[in-house]
């Protein structure tokens, strides 16, 4: 988080109202004044009254103040020199993996820095959201944004999706939970999910979809969530030993459409919260395990109290660990585009095959990924047949994972976004240089990097998988090459997609436009 930024406003009077609000903890209730935080209530009534600007529902209280944090625990010593350690060991990952182009060019050399920094921001809120005692429902894997007067720096690692909104809460076996939420907007998400994680990896084990949620009229819902198979009401996530995480995604078709839900939990039982419990012992691999499923160790750790507030160097020293799992991480990552999963051998690039699935990402979701070398004067021509998928998405990432600027450019571009073929296919096209049509991704003036396409929403009762081709052609080869009825986009019209782009994504962050 920078410096506030004297164009910062205040948000609007009729968007806000003084609200107070409870807090559960351990053993009291602490009530925290919120006059500046959006009411729910008066979300519902902004969006009948068309003169009232709308009130994102990311902006909590909760939210601001773990942006505030992470922005201290960030300019620590320890993430400092964590941050170090990447740079050195990424480059050195990407010179082996890329090895087929002769590693990193000039211009993904010159986004590591940022990729690092938005890496260590992701570290610092996974940091927080650790201790599954005292839980919160914190949005990172974000762009960076300029909210409330903070002026927050990204999160983005390992393949965001420009679509989706990334939300993560700390839990644990030991302790039941309630998650409340609701859903507005015009329409419902092109694809909710709560999915389970295991461990620091991150692994999924199970996936709560939100078409599945029973909801209330007014699109609110209640999820219970335990060790036990069952829950007292029809919505219900079961936790493992091993959980530690739950993630949730609202995957967004439309953005201008389509909106976030609220989202909140609260701890309803379990031990006292505890010094093991605040420094992540729940989430340490084999340990954390051990104590959630023996009651008398449980009870041992919970007898030392956590510290009243953790001091940023110590706070950076847990954030610096977690950043170390980024030398496994990114390799990893980066081996999804560069290797092929069936043979283990390293692909070459423009070519991207039929989608397979990976554990790591989302488990109900399937992914073509793969690398690009373009020229200026080249086009990687992407054809996509959805097959049972009710969703995908062809995103540019740099070498390094992650997305750059995808609100003033089309460096995205959705099954909702992008123009159909006669027979039902999508024909994509990814170049450095606007080709003039309706379907382009723009590679955001890189030359090299990394795609994940991604499938979801999948019908199960359906056998058509979906499929994918790529080839490279020069851009005087392109029209030869592009189906019946391609549709071409003008100078007016590719501006329009910008703005619709650029309007959806300000709605995020509403009611502050982004610069």
């Amino acid at each position: 988080m920078r410096p506030d930024r004297e164009t910062d406003t205040p948000p609007p009077q009729s968007a806000v109202r003084a609200q107070t609000v409870t807090v559960h903890t351990d053993a009291t209730a602490k009530t925290v004044d919120t006059k500046a935080s959006p009411s729910t209530e008066t979300r519902t009534r902004t969006r009948r009254v068309a003169t009232s600007p709308p009130v994102d529902p990311l902006g909590t209280p909760e939210q601001l103040a773990a942006e505030q944090r992470a922005a201290e625990t960030v300019n620590t010593l320890p993430v400092q020199l964590m941050k170090l350690v990447l740079q050195f060991g990424w480059m050195s990952t990407a010179k082996q993996q890329f090895d087929e182009i002769d590693g990193p060019d000039q211009a993904n050399i010159d986004a590591l820095k940022n990729a690092v920094d938005e890496y260590a921001m992701g570290a610092a809120f996974q940091q927080q959201i650790l201790n599954p005692m005292t839980p919160t429902a914190v949005m990172q894997v974000a762009p960076p944004h300029i909210w409330y007067g903070q002026d927050v720096g990204g999160s983005r690692i390992l393949y965001d999706n420009p679509d989706t909104i990334y939300r993560f809460m700390g839990v644990n076996k030991t302790s039941s939970y309630v998650i409340t939420g609701r859903f507005t907007g015009e329409e419902m998400p092109a694809e909710t999910t709560f999915s389970v994680l295991t461990g620091l990896s991150g692994t999924t084990a199970s996936v709560l979809n939100g078409k599945k949620l029973v909801l209330n009229p007014d699109g609110s819902f209640t999820i219970t969530v335990s060790g036990s198979p069952t829950g007292p009401g029809p919505n219900h996530i079961q936790l493992t030993s091993d959980t530690t995480l739950i993630a949730v995604r609202n995957t967004l078709s439309d953005w201008n459409r389509q909106d976030p839900m609220s989202l909140s939990i609260m701890r309803v039982s379990g031990p006292p919260n505890s010094l093991f419990s605040q420094m992540g012992g729940f989430a340490i691999p084999f340990i954390g395990p051990l104590v959630t499923d023996n009651p008398l160790l449980t009870t041992l750790v919970s007898l030392v109290p956590p510290l009243p507030d953790q001091p940023p160097l110590l706070r950076g020293t847990v954030t610096a660990v977690i950043m170390a799992l980024g030398l496994q991480m990114e390799s990893k990552y980066i081996a999804v585009a560069t290797t092929d999963p069936t043979t283990g051998e390293r692909r070459q690039p423009n070519v991207l095959t039929n989608p397979t699935r990976n554990a790591e990402f989302l488990a109900t979701q399937t992914q073509s990924a793969g690398y690009f070398q373009l020229e200026d004067d080249q086009a990687l021509v992407v054809t996509i047949d959805p097959g049972n998928a009710g969703y995908f998405v062809v995103p540019v990432t740099n070498d390094w994972t992650i997305t750059d600027n995808y609100w003033d450019q089309q460096t995205s571009l959705n099954i909702s976004q992008a123009k159909k073929n006669l027979d039902g296919t999508y024909t994509i096209v990814i170049s450095p240089d606007d080709p003039g049509v309706w379907n382009w991704v723009s590679t955001g003036g890189l030359n090299q990097g990394t795609i994940s396409i991604r499938f979801q929403d999948l019908n199960s009762r359906s056998s058509k998988l979906p499929k994918v081709s790529s080839r490279v052609v020069s851009l005087d080869e392109l029209a030869g090459v592009l189906p019946a009825g391609t549709v071409y986009a003008s100078t007016q019209d590719r501006r329009d997609q910008i703005a619709l782009r650029k309007s959806g994504f300000n709605k995020r962050f509403a009611p502050y436009p982004q610069p």
